[in-house]
Formats: structure tokens, sequence, C-alpha cells
């Protein structure tokens, strides 16, 4: 999982109040949020979707746009050695990355949705 789905919108001030969305409307996902962690420049909800454990990173780009450009990503949260020696399990990731362009495009105003590197 490591193409980020990037966003237009104005709906947001913050990563803070987008993150606070994207958790409230991660739950009618049929997503088990755990819980909500700030970092440096973004934040990262840890949550469970069909019982793996998937973290969530979202914050704004750094990219100068008239209307404020967003990202966010998910990423399957396992060991070291499950992620050298193993397949991902591809299912799971489509699901998610479907799960979160229905939550993006869902925001009122969003504009520009596209996955990219």
């Amino acid at each position: 999982m490591n193409q980020n789905l990037y966003f237009k919108t104005s709906k947001f001030d913050s990563a803070r109040q987008l993150s606070g969305y994207v958790y409230s409307q991660l739950q009618h996902l049929s997503f088990e949020t755990e819980k909500l962690i700030e970092s440096e420049y973004m934040f990262i909800i840890n949550s469970k979707f069909n019982g793996i454990d998937i973290d969530i990173f979202m914050g704004k780009n750094d990219e100068e746009s008239d209307i404020p450009l967003w990202q966010i990503w998910a990423d399957q949260r396992v060991s070291l050695f499950k992620r050298l020696f193993s397949k991902h399990d591809e299912e799971i990731e489509m699901l998610v990355r479907e799960k979160l362009e229905i939550l993006v495009k869902s925001i009122h105003d969003v504009s520009s949705v596209e996955w990219g590197i």
C-alpha cells in the first residue's frame, strides 16, 4: 500500500481537522479505529480492517496551491520478517484503497482526487 491518495479541499484548516473527520468516517466504512497519533507533519490512525492491522497516514501537502492539497495513504502493520519474506494481502490493499477513495470523494467541495506516488 505505497500509493498516496491526493485531493484538494478547503473544508479543513489543519491536518488535525482532517484526521478527526477521517477518524469518524472510518467507522462507517467497516474499520475498527484504535487511536489517533499526532506526528511532526502528519496524523496516523491505527485501525483494523477485516482483522488486519492498518495504519492510515494523512496530512497537508507542502505544494503551494489555491485550494489546499492533502494526501492520505494506508499501510499494513506487519513485522519486518513478514514484510521481507511473505506476500502482502493484495485483496485487503485494494479494499482499503477503495474505502479511502469513497471517504475522500464524500468530502464536500473535494476536487482533483487521484492516486500517485
